[in-house]
Formats: C-alpha cells, sequence, structure tokens
C-alpha cells in the first residue's frame, strides 16, 4: 500500500466551505442552505425562511423500542478501531456526546433527526500532530424499518446530487461503492475538492452502515498532495466494516 504523505499546513475547516454544487442543492458543514427548493424529497423548506424541515414517512407497521442514548454509544467505534491515515497514523480520543443538528459531512443536506432518527450519538477524533485532519461517527436509530430504510436512500440521494458534474468549485465526487459486510448494508465514497488559499488537496472520506433500524455514517477528512490506497485499502472501508461489525 502507497502511504500518503500529508500536508500539514492549516487549510480551511470544512464548516466554512463553500456550498457544494449549488445548483444540486447541497450544503456545506455549517448547515447554510444554498438551494432550499432543491432539497431532498423527503424535506420541505418552510414559510418565511429557516431550515428545511423534515417531512418524514409515517411509520408502518410495529415500531421498535427507542435506544436509550447510554446503550447507542456503546455501538460507536472505541479509538483503536479507527484505522489511521497510514501505518504511523493514531487517531486521539475526542468527544462523544448527542449529534448536533449540522448535517454530517459535506454533501448532507440535514442532520439524521430531520430525516427520522429519534436518537443519534457522536464520536470524534483528532489527528496525532498539529494538522486539521479528523474522523467522526454518528449512530442513529430509527423507530422502524420503513423509516429506516427512507432514510437510507435519503443518504444516497445527498451523494448522487454531489456526484453531478462538477462546476467551478472544483469539487469532485466519486462513486458510491459497497461494502462486502457480515450483517446489514454498507457502502462509502471519496469527496476531493482544491481550497482555494492552500496548494494540498482536501479530501473527505464518508461511509454509511445500516443494521436494521440502526444506521451509521462515518467520516474521515484530511488534507494532503494526494489519497492514493491500493484497491479495498482505503481507511474508510475499513471504518465501516469495523462500525458495521458493531451495529448489530
Amino acid at each position: 500500500m502507497r502511504l500518503v504523505r500529508l500536508s500539514h499546513a492549516v487549510v480551511a475547516p470544512v464548516a466554512v466551505l463553500a456550498c457544494l454544487l449549488a445548483a444540486a442543492g447541497c450544503a456545506s458543514n455549517d448547515g447554510r442552505q444554498a438551494d432550499p427548493a432543491a432539497a431532498d424529497p423527503t424535506t420541505t423548506a418552510p414559510t418565511g425562511g429557516g431550515s428545511p424541515t423534515s417531512a418524514a414517512p409515517t411509520p408502518t407497521g410495529s415500531a421498535s423500542a427507542s435506544a436509550s442514548p447510554s446503550a447507542l454509544a456503546d455501538r460507536l467505534l472505541p479509538t483503536a478501531e479507527v484505522p489511521g491515515l497510514n501505518a504511523r497514523w493514531t487517531w486521539q480520543d475526542g468527544e462523544t456526546g448527542p449529534a448536533s443538528t449540522d448535517p454530517f459531512g459535506v454533501c448532507a443536506k440535514a442532520d439524521l433527526v430531520s430525516i427520522g432518527a429519534t436518537d443519534v450519538v457522536q464520536r470524534t477524533w483528532f489527528p496525532p500532530d498539529d494538522s486539521d485532519d479528523n474522523a467522526a461517527e454518528q449512530v442513529a436509530e430509527f423507530p422502524d424499518d420503513t423509516t429506516a430504510s427512507t432514510a437510507w436512500t435519503v443518504l444516497k440521494s445527498w451523494h448522487d446530487r454531489c456526484a453531478a458534474p462538477a462546476d467551478s468549485t472544483g469539487f469532485r465526487t466519486r462513486a458510491l461503492e459497497p461494502v462486502p459486510v457480515t450483517s446489514g448494508a454498507a457502502r462509502w465514497y471519496l469527496l476531493s475538492w482544491q481550497p482555494a488559499d492552500d496548494e494540498a488537496g482536501r479530501f473527505e472520506g464518508l461511509g454509511m452502515v445500516r443494521n436494521g433500524t440502526r444506521i451509521a455514517v462515518l467520516r474521515i477528512d484530511h488534507s494532503g498532495p494526494d489519497h492514493d490506497y491500493a484497491s479495498g485499502q482505503d481507511p474508510m472501508i475499513g471504518m465501516v466494516r469495523a462500525a458495521a461489525a458493531r451495529l448489530d
């Protein structure tokens, strides 16, 4: 495997990036919506301004009991199971707690509660150096299989809008790829762009795992001259597999 050589130059955090593919309605991590009218069909823009509100499907069938936040937090990855960016990379403990209402990932248009989740917990990790590289995971509980299935479809739709032909912002979104797991379903993709004020590129790996009424969403965000791994060896693939093993 070719190791990634990362630049430690300070780059603009994802939270202050301009809207990704405004014509497709993607949002930055600060939650600003560039085109509310282009929001996912499960969300609607309220009259008089404000953020899109959920139009989550009406649960059908027998609803599962909502997991307690403490029980759901047990499904989050421990620090030791988060793959590093190279053989010498060891992530450092960040914070664990309830997820914020910010969209998770550059392509996300809303938080998981807005698409039907009843509980969402989050854990973050910091780099072992002075860069602004970071990793995070959210695990969400949905009330029933129907709502979880709809949310799974919404997550794919966010990727698909970001995968539209790149415009002048220079964002590039790779295809959504399945990840083989022993239980449930899993997939991931890579997003890259060139910050205007830095020579290094920026990369975001985004993974998703679904098992029954639970969905985990994972993110690795880093800067560097490239993102080059042997087939099947990307850190996000390893992170997705580890998350899937804990989601049962």
